[in-house]
């Protein structure tokens, strides 16, 4: 769990180090609300909001961050803290569980 604050430069970070079929999720302190980014290959990415608007969207990297930034602030209006959780070997980012659940370095 991380402050909201820590979420904008995470996002611009994950966008350089994520893998094709890695994703990161970020979701709300109750986890109902939240949003996902998932990376297809090298220049595409999908971000797949659920929550306030449950919306998905294929595009590069500009585009999805845009999105993402978006999402962030409808997402997350009154929030303080963020769970973040990485995913490897995800197929389909509609059919992640925890088995593709792993922790990453937190420093």
């Amino acid at each position: 769990m991380i402050h909201i604050s820590q979420v904008a430069p995470l996002i611009d970070r994950q966008f350089k180090q994520l893998l094709p079929k890695e994703a990161v999720q970020f979701k709300t302190y109750k986890k109902d609300r939240g949003f996902l980014i998932y990376c297809i290959d090298p220049s595409r990415f999908e971000i797949v909001e659920t929550g306030f608007s449950n919306t998905s969207s294929v595009g590069d990297m500009a585009s999805i961050k845009k999105q993402a930034h978006k999402a962030l602030k409808r997402e997350f209006p009154r929030s303080n803290m963020v769970w973040v959780t990485y995913y490897k070997n995800v197929d389909s980012p509609s059919h992640i569980d925890d088995s593709n659940s792993h922790q990453g370095s937190l420093f």
